[in-house]
C-alpha cells in the first residue's frame, strides 16, 4: 500500500487556502464503487468501510476494518489508524468531537465528476457520524482540493505521462507502413490493438473505441471506435488513440493523407486544414501560462481557426489529461452549453496543469483533427512529445 505525499501536501495547501478544516475521503469497496481520488492518492482501494481524514493543521487519521489497520499502519502516512471496534459512524463521530472542525470537505460536486466519488450509503454512514460527535459542521464540496490535486501534476507523473506519449508516437509512426488504400478502417484499429497487445498495455478509455479510426468526409465519426470505412487515395485520415503506461495516459490524435495518383503532395484543401489546426494549436500552447483561464486559451485558438474561415467546433480545445484520458481537472473550453463548466474554464491555470489541445476543422477530403498532450509552464506550454507539423504522407500503392 502507498500513499503519494506530494498529492496530499498539495490538498492541505489547498485547505489552508480556502479555510478547509477537515477534509474526509470516505467509501467501501472501491473497485465496485469507484472513488476517484483515490488512485491520485494512493495505489490502494477501499475494502470494508474506511475514511482517510485529513486536516489543515496537518494531522490526519484514517479509520478502517479492523483487518486493514496494519496495512495502513505499514504506508506511515497517518498520525493515528483505528481499526474501529463497534461501528465505522462510532469512530469517525469520536475523532470529529475530539478535532471540532468548523469545515468539513466530502467528495461531491453536481459538475465534476474526479469530486463525485461519495456514494449516498456511505454519506448516510458520514451523517450517523457527524451526529454522533455532538458538533456541528459546515459541509462543503471538496472540488477545490480535488482540481488540484488531479489538475496540477507533480514531476513525477508528468514524467509518467510523457513515457505514455512516446509509446503512442512509436506506434502511430509504425502504421505509417500499414495505412493505405484499401485498407478498411476497422483494419487499421486492429492493427493498433495488436500494437499495444505486444507491449502489454493498456488503453487510456475502453477498448472497444480505442483508436478512434476515420477516414475522408463521408466517413462516420465520433466516439465509436472504427466504422466499417475502407480508406480512399485522397482521403485524410484521423486516428484518435491513447494508452496507459505505469498508471498514467496519452490521448492524441495523428493525421495520414492518402496520395491519389496523379498527386506529388497533399492537395491544398488538406494542407490549408491541417496547418491551421496545427498553428492553432501552436497559439494556444504559447497561451497557455500560469494564470490564464481555459476560456482565454480556448478563444485563441477558436478565433483564429474562425478567422481562417472555418466554423467553430463544437468541442472544447481541450481537457485535463493525467490517470484518464478525462482526468477530472480543469477544462479549456468555451462558454457554450455542453461543454462550459462556468468554474472550471474561469478559474486561473496553475503550473503542471496537463492538457490535450484539439482543435478541428472540416475538410473536402475528411477533418482534420491533431490531437497534442502538453503541460503548463511559465513561459507557455511544453509538448511532451514533439507534436506533428506536417502530415503524414502515404503514396497509394
Amino acid at each position: 500500500m502507498t500513499f503519494y505525499r506530494d498529492k496530499i501536501e498539495n490538498a492541505i495547501s489547498v485547505m489552508k487556502e480556502q479555510g478547509i478544516d477537515t477534509w474526509i475521503i470516505a467509501g467501501t469497496e472501491s473497485a465496485t464503487n469507484t472513488e476517484p481520488v483515490l488512485t491520485i492518492i494512493s495505489d490502494h482501494e477501499f475494502i470494508g468501510y474506511t475514511a482517510l481524514i485529513f486536516n489543515s493543521d496537518g494531522t490526519s487519521k484514517c479509520v478502517c476494518t479492523p483487518i486493514d489497520k496494519n496495512g495502513y499502519e505499514h504506508a506511515a502516512i497517518f498520525d493515528d489508524v483505528e481499526g474501529f471496534p463497534v461501528s465505522f459512524a462510532d469512530s469517525v463521530g469520536n475523532y470529529l468531537g475530539q478535532k471540532k472542525p468548523k469545515t468539513i470537505a466530502l467528495n461531491f460536486s453536481e459538475t465534476n465528476p474526479a469530486s463525485d466519488g461519495l456514494s449516498t450509503g456511505c454519506f448516510m454512514q458520514l451523517q450517523d457520524a457527524f451526529d454522533l460527535s455532538g458538533e456541528k459542521f459546515e459541509i462543503v464540496s471538496a472540488e477545490k482540493i480535488v482540481r488540484k490535486i488531479k489538475g496540477v501534476k507533480s514531476e513525477r507523473e508528468i514524467e509518467c505521462i510523457r513515457e505514455a506519449c512516446k509509446i503512442t508516437e512509436e506506434i502511430f509512426e509504425s502504421a505509417k507502413d500499414f495505412i493505405k488504400p484499401g485498407v478498411n478502417c476497422q483494419e487499421i484499429f486492429a492493427f493498433f490493438q495488436n500494437e499495444v497487445a505486444k507491449r502489454n498495455l493498456t488503453y487510456s478509455w475502453p477498448k472497444s473505441c480505442n483508436p478512434g479510426v476515420f477516414s475522408g468526409a463521408d466517413c462516420p465519426r465520433g466516439h465509436m471506435g472504427a466504422p466499417d470505412f475502407v480508406v480512399q487515395k485522397g482521403h485524410l485520415v484521423n486516428v484518435d488513440f491513447g494508452i496507459i503506461v505505469n498508471g498514467y495516459s496519452s490521448d492524441m490524435q495523428r493525421m495520414y493523407y492518402i496520395l491519389k495518383d496523379d498527386e506529388e503532395a497533399p492537395c491544398e484543401d488538406a494542407v490549408k486544414g491541417f496547418e491551421t489546426v496545427r498553428d492553432a494549436i501552436a497559439l494556444a500552447a504559447k497561451a497557455l501560462v500560469p494564470g490564464v483561464t481555459g476560456f482565454e486559451v480556448d478563444k485563441v485558438a477558436r478565433d483564429y481557426v474562425m478567422s481562417k474561415g472555418y466554423p467553430s467546433w463544437g468541442s472544447a480545445l481541450g481537457h485535463s489529461i493525467g490517470a484518464f484520458a478525462h482526468d477530472g481537472g480543469q477544462t479549456l473550453a468555451p462558454e457554450k452549453p455542453g461543454v462550459d463548466r462556468s468554474e472550471e474554464i474561469h478559474t486561473p491555470i496553475e503550473e503542471g496543469s496537463v492538457f490535450t489541445l484539439e482543435p478541428s476543422v472540416p475538410t473536402s477530403c475528411g477533418v482534420v483533427g491533431i490531437e497534442e498532450d502538453v503541460v503548463c509552464r511559465k513561459d507557455g506550454a511544453e509538448f511532451l512529445v514533439p507534436p506533428q507539423t506536417e502530415l503524414y504522407v502515404i503514396r497509394g500503392r
